[in-house]
């Protein structure tokens, strides 16, 4: 697994030692990490045969719900066009206002996570399920004050509610010596559905819209929970599909898709009718090339099917090749039809849900200017995705100074780029529009 690798899943762990330590030593443990894994592991390897044996390569979504759909109020797909956002991690509040300042207008979706635990709790045996009336990472504002401050101005709020696997940056998480106390078997057993009760409740009573997912880039965490206590990772399981559920389902990826069950069955038990549910992979995703690829990871194992999830997508990551730029992240040094692309179809062959890319990205060196990317992905690559129909913009310090991708405006060239791109181009919508009535 190569360094480019484990600072894209580690995205949550460094953002926090990164804010809340303001440490260089945080990126000594992730060096140490990243060299004695190197030496343990090969990422995402095929599995043998035997491994596979029984499995079913053709496979459609569940049908039904157990419990009815409430009425809803949830994001409208645009009849044309995309909205377009904001995502940021860290000191939220000042990053939308540099975002507005930079763009020129405000975003129709802000994009961000308030895991389920703190770094700090991680593994604790009691950790603290951190509520929709706690305060988000490195703010003092809670999720539902974010969504009331953004709703008055046009906006909704979109959040990673994220059950994190694994600590991404501890080696002694990878050699099996700290474990996760919150985990996805835990919560497919119901040992945290006390908590999910108290946020659906929390969320019903604020009525207005909101966006949800359980996961951050569900194909790296259904990579994680292969097994039969569902704690092994893909490359080395023994049995791919046979200690789970259905014996002919890859076990990962039902896991994902039944956690996502569980968790929307539970709050539309509450009544909460205003949370609109997303799920969204990694960069890159289903793309052959990259290294991360594996075709158990293909969405039609992890999509839990119409009746639950509205919209889906993934991240992604690029570059502009006639311009590469000098990075760390090597797997991530591609055009955008490469990050893209793959996925797109994948999904294609799964459901219409529009696409949803929460963590969009143009990668940089921070020496050139992006400004005819910038222009050209807006102008004619994205129109050519025509069910992408919401783009939230990474444009945050943190992503500037740790993952190679600069704040819109480095050069002031990009500034116009977007002027004419996106903030004049109707294409892209700046105000949100939902379905149903509150």
């Amino acid at each position: 697994m190569g360094i480019s690798k484990l600072l894209s899943l580690a995205r949550e762990r460094l953002v926090r030692n990164y804010v809340v330590r303001h440490e260089a030593a945080c990126w000594l443990t992730l060096a140490v990490s990243v060299g004695l894994l190197l030496g343990t592991s090969q990422a995402t390897a095929a599995p043998a045969a035997e491994a596979t044996a029984g499995c079913r390569s053709e496979v459609t979504p569940p049908k039904g719900s157990r419990s009815p759909s409430p009425t809803s109020v949830s994001l409208a797909t645009p009849s044309r066009g995309a909205y377009i956002g904001l995502y940021s991690i860290g000191p939220i509040l000042a990053d939308r206002r540099d975002f507005v300042s930079k763009t020129g207008h405000v975003p129709a979706i802000v994009f961000t996570f308030h895991d389920w635990v703190s770094d700090e709790d991680w593994n604790s045996s009691s950790p603290h399920l951190r509520t929709f009336a706690d305060p988000m990472e490195s703010a003092s504002i809670s999720p539902l004050q974010l969504a009331e401050e953004l709703r008055t101005q046009g906006g909704v709020l979109a959040v990673a509610w994220a059950i994190q696997c694994c600590d991404w940056d501890s080696t002694l998480f990878w050699y099996g010596f700290r474990k996760p106390t919150v985990t996805v078997t835990r919560l497919l057993a119901g040992d945290f559905d006390d908590y999910i009760v108290t946020v659906a409740r929390q969320i019903r009573d604020y009525r207005h819209p909101i966006m949800l997912t359980l996961f951050s880039e569900f194909n790296y965490q259904g990579m994680m929970v292969f097994g039969k206590q569902g704690g092994e990772r893909l490359e080395d399981t023994e049995q791919l599909c046979r200690l789970y559920g259905d014996p002919t389902w890859p076990d990962g990826p039902e896991r994902i898709r039944d956690a996502f069950v569980h968790v929307i069955e539970l709050f539309r038990r509450e009544g909460a009718r205003n949370v609109t549910w997303f799920m969204y992979a990694g960069s890159h995703y289903m793309n052959p090339h990259h290294e991360d690829y594996n075709p158990w990871l293909h969405p039609k194992f992890f999509y839990p099917g119409d009746e639950y999830i509205d919209w889906v997508g993934q991240s992604a990551y690029f570059i502009d090749p006639r311009i590469p730029p000098k990075l760390r992240q090597q797997e991530l040094r591609t055009p955008i039809t490469e990050a893209l692309a793959p996925g797109y179809e994948a999904w294609r062959t799964v459901t219409q849900r529009p696409l949803f890319l929460p963590e969009f990205g143009i990668l940089g060196d921070g020496s050139t200017s992006r400004a005819r990317i910038i222009e050209e992905v807006f102008r004619e690559v994205l129109p050519r995705f025509d069910r992408v129909h919401a783009i939230t913009l990474a444009h945050f310090q943190i992503a500037q100074d740790v993952y190679e991708v600069p704040r819109l405006g480095v050069f002031p060239d990009e500034e116009n780029a977007w002027k004419r791109a996106v903030r004049e181009n109707s294409q892209y919508l700046k105000q949100a529009s939902f379905k149903g009535r509150e």
